[in-house]
């Protein structure tokens, strides 16, 4: 287990050789009176704005590092920038190769102790331990009860989740108290942590969901799960079965209230691969939470050409016997998904930003093969480099898994990046 941490900078020392400047071009912070925004009081969560924003990019620059280790020092400067100076930073991590281990979680605490921030690490893209424990989908039984019943999970998600779990739930329950997630540093500040938020990105994103599970129905975790605000997830996989997601949905915490059902939210970036993973032939996985995508404006003509492609790749990818059979199960759910969607269409241009997923059977869907992880993500993710072919409908893409995106496509109108730029 590695153990370490960092301190952000204060906003003067963000500007090197200039002049201190409060917001604007090229000004730091980010985000004004973050901190206050953050601890703000209860309610349903920000699903647009600051918060979301900050949350994305944390998520992002927890990628940071070099030979497959962690940087706290990076994801403590982003933060400072973004509007938590002076922050406590601190990474956990643990890695056993033989069982697809590869956990990295990020503690960030404002320097006044009221708000935590726990980012989880996503997929390494030059990670073959990271990116087995994607495909490790051999289901494992959660450690909590929901409504009296075990569930079953993704063995990969949940293993790595766990890895880190208990160093982290000592370092938050210090948090509780006042205390700093500094080991170095001594004494109680405040009141305490006032506000939890959990985040992450593609693998990160799962292990944010689970640790949600896991501090609202654990009983001894409550000092800590009442202080939680919201989780959110960027490009987050499906972690479990449909009984799973109608328990998570139905469950309440010892306050009375649906937390995973109203507080954690998914965010997924139009044609991004992962959130539609596992693939079905490896059996059924549903989501639950608040969803939301973003997706760029397209008309009739795009719509109907990505469905003709996706069928035509489907048919040339999989042997005959597993074509016949796969082409039975999928030809009713494909023709009412397609006929929502033309239906949609029909009506004009789509128009493209961010919206909320209010009607179940409009949620982003499971693939339905392994064809779309095989041949459609990887050639759409190629296809989008070249001019020529960068608007091909493609169903899935990797490219759009990038945690830029989430970024970019989150920032509030008007912000400057974590770098000062006008964006």
């Amino acid at each position: 287990m590695r153990d370490d941490f960092a301190r952000g900078p204060g906003f003067a020392e963000l500007r090197p050789l200039k002049e201190p400047t409060e917001g604007g071009p090229g000004g730091f912070p980010v985000h004004k009176d973050l901190v206050d925004l953050l601890a703000a009081a209860k309610g349903p969560p920000e699903t647009e704005g600051p918060v979301p924003h900050t949350m994305a990019t944390c998520a992002a620059y927890a990628y940071a590092g070099a030979g497959r280790v962690g940087d706290p020092g990076t994801v403590a400067m982003i933060m400072s920038r973004l509007g938590l100076e002076e922050n406590r930073c601190r990474v956990f991590e643990q890695r056993v190769d033989a069982m697809y281990i590869a956990s990295a979680a990020y503690l960030v605490q404002d320097k006044d102790r009221r708000v935590v921030i726990l980012c989880y690490r996503g997929t390494q893209p030059e990670d073959i331990i990271s990116i087995l424990t994607d495909a490790d989908v051999r289901p494992e039984t959660l450690s909590v009860e929901l409504a009296g019943t075990r569930h079953q999970v993704h063995a990969g998600f949940y293993r790595n989740m766990r890895a880190t779990r208990h160093l982290i739930m000592q370092a938050l329950e210090r948090a509780a108290r006042g205390e700093s997630v500094d080991p170095t540093e001594k004494g109680v500040r405040g009141d305490g942590m006032e506000a939890l938020y959990i985040t992450g990105h593609s693998l990160g994103g799962a292990m944010a969901a689970l640790m949600g599970v896991v501090l609202t129905h654990e009983p001894r975790y409550h000092a800590v799960a009442e202080r939680l605000r919201a989780v959110y997830t960027f490009g987050q996989p499906l972690l479990g079965g449909p009984e799973f997601a109608e328990a998570c949905a139905a469950a309440t915490d010892h306050q009375g209230e649906h937390v995973l059902r109203d507080r954690l939210l998914r965010y997924i970036f139009d044609r991004d691969v992962v959130p539609a993973l596992p693939p079905r032939p490896v059996g059924p996985y549903a989501p639950f939470g608040r969803e939301f995508h973003y997706r760029r404006p397209r008309g009739v003509t795009e719509g109907a050409l990505a469905f003709a492609a996706e069928t035509a790749i489907d048919a040339v990818s999989l042997p005959g016997d597993l074509l016949r059979g796969q082409l039975r199960r999928n030809a009713g759910r494909r023709a009412r998904a397609a006929g929502r969607s033309l239906s949609e269409l029909a009506r004009g241009p789509r128009e493209g930003g961010w919206a909320e997923v209010h009607d179940p059977g409009l949620h982003y869907p499971q693939m339905d093969s392994l064809a779309g992880l095989a041949v459609v993500a990887p050639l759409a993710f190629f296809a989008a480099r070249l001019a020529l072919t960068r608007t091909i409908p493609f169903t899935y893409s990797f490219e759009d898994h990038g945690p830029g995106h989430y970024v970019n496509a989150l920032a509030p109108e008007g912000a400057v990046s974590e770098y000062g730029d006008v964006l």
